[in-house]
C-alpha cells in the first residue's frame, strides 16, 4: 500500500472546523446587532452595516459544513483503524456519547441559567426564539429529540438543534458505512436520501426538520471513501477535490441568487466542504492545507465544539451587562466586538472544563482524538481482496 507517512496529522480539517465556528459566531453578532431579518421587518440600519452583515446571513451553510466534516472524519478514522466499517456498534455509540454529551449537557445547564437570569430580561429577536423554557422543551433537549418539533428546536440555546440531529445520524452511521463498503457509495447515498424523502412525504414542516442532513453526512463519508478506494487504479489527486469544491461554490452562488430551497444550498455547500477535505488530505503540503492548518486557526478548531455551543449564551450576557438594547445597530456591533475576547476566553474555559478531560482520557486509552489520528491512508489498495470490492 502507498500512502502518507504514519506521523502525518490533519490540522487543515481542524482549521476548517474552526473557521466554520467563527462564521457562526459572527453570524450571531450580526443577528443581535440587526435582528430585522429574523423579525421579518425591513432593516433600519445604515447601508454600511447591512453590507457588512450580508455575508453572515447564511449560518445554516456553516452548520451543514459541520455535518459534512463529521461524516468525513468519522469515515476516515474507520479506514485508518480498519476496513472502513464499524466493528462494534455499541462501542462506537459509547465513544461518541462520551465525546459529545459531557459538553452538551454542560452547555444545556449553563444555557438554561442564562435564559432564566439574562434572556428573560431581553426582548425582541433573537432572544424571543429561546423562550419560553418549559419543562417539556427542556426534557426534549435532555433526550436529544428537541429537533423533531419546530416549537422546541431553538429554545434554550439556538444551536443545540444541530447536535441532536448529529447524534441521531450516528445511529445509522454504522449501517451507512457497511453499505458503502459492501455495496457501494451510490447505494449508501441513495439510502441516506430515503430519510428526507420520508420526512417530506409525512410532514408539512419537513424543511424545519432538516432530514437532508443525513445526505450531507453521507457526502462527507463518500469524500473519505474516495481517498481510501479511488474509482480508478491510481492515487487520488487534489485537483479532483478542488474541482468538486469549485462546482459546489458555483452551486452555492446560484442557489443564493436564485433563492433556491435550503436543501439545495446545503447540498452545494456539502460539495464544497467534502471536496476541500479530500484535496487537503490528498496534498497536505499545499498552500491551502497549510493555511487552513495554521496554528492559530487550528487552535480555534480544537475548541470549535465548545465555541459553537457556548458563544451565544456568553454573547447574551455581554449584551445585557453592557446594556445593548439602548444602542442602534452600529452601537450594538461595537459592544459585541468589545465583548468578543470574553466570548473566546469563556469558550476556552468551557473547553478546558468539559472537553479537554474527555480528550485526555481517550488519548490515554489509545483512541484517536477527533482529527488528530495517524494518517496512513492506503491511497491505492493493491491487495486482491480489496480490488474485488465494488467501486462505485
Amino acid at each position: 500500500m502507498r500512502g502518507l507517512p504514519v506521523t502525518d496529522r490533519l490540522p487543515a480539517l481542524e482549521g476548517m472546523r474552526g473557521l466554520l465556528a467563527v462564521y457562526v459566531l459572527f453570524g450571531h453578532i450580526a443577528s443581535m446587532a440587526d435582528p430585522s431579518f429574523l423579525a421579518g421587518k425591513p432593516s433600519s440600519a445604515p447601508d454600511w452595516i447591512r453590507s457588512l452583515f450580508a455575508p453572515f446571513a447564511y449560518g445554516h451553510l456553516a452548520v451543514a459544513g459541520f455535518i459534512v466534516l463529521s461524516g468525513f472524519c468519522l469515515q476516515l478514522s474507520l479506514y485508518v483503524n480498519g476496513d472502513g466499517t464499524v466493528k462494534s456498534a455499541s462501542k462506537f455509540f459509547r465513544r461518541r456519547a462520551w465525546r459529545l454529551l459531557p459538553a452538551y449537557y454542560g452547555c444545556l445547564a449553563l444555557s438554561w441559567i442564562v435564559c432564566e437570569t439574562v434572556t428573560k430580561r431581553l426582548s425582541g429577536m433573537p432572544f424571543d426564539l429561546y423562550l419560553p423554557v418549559t419543562t417539556e422543551n427542556l426534557l426534549a433537549h435532555v433526550a436529544l429529540v428537541h429537533n423533531v418539533r419546530p416549537d422546541w428546536m431553538y429554545k434554550v440555546n439556538g444551536v443545540l438543534w444541530s447536535i441532536a440531529i448529529e447524534c441521531q445520524i450516528y445511529l445509522v452511521f454504522p449501517l451507512l458505512a457497511l453499505v458503502m463498503q459492501r455495496v457501494g457509495r451510490v447505494v449508501a447515498v441513495a439510502m441516506a436520501c430515503l430519510v428526507p424523502l420520508l420526512i417530506a412525504l409525512s410532514s408539512p414542516q419537513w424543511l424545519k426538520l432538516y432530514g437532508w442532513y443525513v445526505v450531507l453526512f453521507a457526502i462527507g463519508m463518500v469524500g473519505a471513501s474516495m481517498l481510501y478506494r479511488p474509482p480508478v487504479a491510481q492515487s487520488p489527486k487534489a485537483i479532483y477535490g478542488y474541482a468538486a469544491g469549485s462546482l459546489g461554490v458555483v452551486g452555492v452562488w446560484l442557489s443564493i441568487n436564485q433563492a433556491a430551497l435550503l436543501p439545495v444550498r446545503d447540498l452545494a455547500g456539502a460539495l464544497v466542504i467534502s471536496g476541500l477535505s479530500y484535496a487537503v488530505c490528498t496534498n497536505p503540503e499545499s498552500f491551502l492545507a497549510r493555511a487552513l492548518g495554521w496554528r492559530p486557526v487550528a487552535l480555534i478548531g480544537a475548541m470549535s465544539y465548545s465555541l459553537y455551543l457556548m458563544h451565544h449564551p456568553i454573547q447574551q450576557v455581554g449584551f445585557y451587562v453592557l446594556n445593548g438594547t439602548r444602542y442602534d445597530a452600529a452601537g450594538k456591533l461595537w459592544i459585541l466586538i468589545q465583548w468578543l475576547p470574553v466570548v473566546l476566553i469563556g469558550s476556552w474555559a468551557f473547553y478546558l472544563l468539559f472537553e479537554r478531560p474527555v480528550l485526555s482520557n481517550r488519548s490515554e486509552s489509545g483512541q484517536e482524538q477527533r482529527n488528530d489520528f495517524p494518517l496512513h491512508l492506503p491511497l491505492v489498495v493493491l491487495d486482491l481482496e480489496a480490488e474485488n470490492q465494488p467501486r462505485v
